[in-house]
């Protein structure tokens, strides 16, 4: 089971490879954002979405190459989708193929939506992906991945026939014109508010020449399963009730469970059941608001303290250190002077 904020490891498949023919060390990336690299390996391995972000950040960053996110995608196919792939592959059209990916990503990538709209004149289809996470943190690398893997695998479901026609980053270019040149023969529009991209509104309708309906069906009967099991999980209902409850001195497992109208060792099952716990919830919900909160200059760090239960300023103090490897003041310094990206409308 997945929460709202999580990602399938397999995302970062072709990452170890690409780390390393830049010169890099991909355990020890992996390791400065906490995660442990044998789960890349995990078919069923898991890790947050903020994670995801911070590593590709950290990556480009690291091994001065501001193009990561696109290089990543080079790397990686419609493989990387799992039973999604197989629905895609074998549907009838590309706009086929195209909605089931709007309809199960959810499935691979809880934090992410994909939709498809033909609304617009001149008979386009806009591609779009939006961060689901309430605020998004900075994910320049990310949105570069998501478009980039998005026309790769378009264009591997066509055979190369579809036209892109534009490309929009809701973020300042990261890398060189021609790096861009080279992968999207397409106007581009950086600082657009949004991350998409636009293909003639005929490809949708461009047969794929693996078409099988037989599979196609088993694949999608599969994911409508998976789907009815992530749409509304315990653990989210468990994270949105601490969300409501930090603060008021009354957000203990008990007083939660009391919320959700289950005895305490349902919930704790539960939660077992989905890969979780009650105390990594809430330790995850404090960090989200923590950062919103030192974002916010007009709150005090008291009051910072009390909105997430800490009896002590010191509390807050161990806690960002453990989060984010700085202090309350220092984490408010970073965050006003390079805000977090709010989430795409």
């Amino acid at each position: 089971m997945v929460m709202a904020s999580m990602v399938r490891a397999q995302s970062l498949r072709g990452y170890p490879e690409l780390v390393r023919d830049l010169g890099g060390s991909p355990g020890r990336l992996l390791r400065k954002v906490g995660v442990e690299p044998e789960v890349l390996n995990q078919l069923t391995g898991f890790i947050r979405f903020e994670t995801l972000v911070d590593l590709l950040e950290r990556s480009a960053t690291d091994l001065r190459c501001p193009d990561f996110g696109l290089r990543l995608a080079e790397r990686q196919d419609i493989g990387i989708l799992g039973t999604l792939a197989v629905a895609m592959r074998y549907s009838a059209t590309v706009g086929e193929a195209l909605a089931s990916a709007s309809r199960y990503l959810h499935v691979y990538n809880a934090a992410i939506a994909f939709t498809i709209d033909t609304s617009e004149r001149g008979d386009q289809a806009r591609l779009e992906l939006t961060a689901l996470v309430e605020h998004a943190p900075r994910w320049t690398q990310t949105v570069e991945h998501g478009i980039g893997l998005a026309w790769r695998i378009t264009t591997l479901l066509s055979e190369g026939r579809c036209h892109l026609r534009w490309v929009w980053f809701p973020h300042a270019a990261a890398g060189t014109a021609e790096s861009y040149r080279a992968r999207f023969e397409a106007p581009i529009t950086f600082e657009a508010g949004t991350a998409a991209l636009a293909l003639l509104g005929r490809d949708l309708r461009l047969p794929i020449s693996e078409h099988n309906q037989e599979l196609h069906d088993v694949a999608t009967a599969y994911l409508d399963g998976e789907l009815a099991g992530v749409q509304n999980p315990i653990a989210v209902q468990v994270r949105k009730a601490i969300e409501t409850l930090l603060g008021t001195g009354a957000c203990s497992y008990r007083q939660v469970a009391s919320v959700l109208y289950m005895h305490p060792r349902t919930l704790q099952r539960r939660l077992r059941e989905e890969g979780t716990t009650f105390e990594d919830i809430k330790d995850e919900a404090r960090r989200d608001l923590a950062q919103r909160y030192l974002s916010q200059p007009d709150v005090s760090l008291t009051q910072v303290s009390h909105f997430l239960d800490y009896k002590e300023q010191s509390a807050l103090g161990r806690s960002c250190r453990r989060w984010f490897h700085a202090t309350p003041r220092t984490l408010r310094e970073q965050l006003t002077e390079h805000p977090p990206v709010p989430a795409l409308a």
